[in-house]
């Protein structure tokens, strides 16, 4: 496609709510990590923390797919910080404050990619103050 020589329309969204199509026989959970894997399809809930997956916020609400690939799309809220639960076998401490975390499992973040075992899921923004088991950490 050539430049354009005219004004136009650019649509836009604003990006904290973003449609996503998920995986055959995949089932999401609200409030856990929405994560895709190499196709580009949103895996199961149950699935997240391994490698190779790329987080892209929180599932807004529960959704499942019982037919084939992008058969069925669920919202993900972005570009948030979050209160996710902290690893209890790699916990993230002050002195981590800013920096980049990885998805132990569909719910919990961890200070360590786990030797290459695990994916990352945004940077750690501090503690709460009410659930100290919990931190916040801010997806983009």
């Amino acid at each position: 496609m050539a430049k354009t020589e005219q004004a136009i329309i650019t649509e836009m969204r604003c990006g904290t709510l973003m449609p996503v199509a998920l995986a055959s026989m995949a089932l999401v959970l609200q409030g856990t990590f929405a994560a895709v894997d190499a196709s580009g399809y949103a895996i199961a809930s149950e699935d997240v923390g391994g490698a190779d997956q790329n987080c892209l916020g929180i599932w807004d609400h529960s959704a499942e797919n019982t037919g084939a690939d992008g058969d069925v799309v669920a919202c993900v809220r972005r570009k948030q910080q979050f209160l996710v639960r902290n690893s209890t076998t790699d916990p993230v401490t002050q002195a981590d404050l800013g920096a980049v975390v990885y998805m132990e499992d569909n719910q919990t973040i961890a200070k360590t990619d786990g030797t290459n075992t695990l994916s990352v899921a945004g940077h750690f923004m501090g503690f709460d103050v009410q659930y100290p088991e919990f931190v916040w950490v801010e997806i983009e």
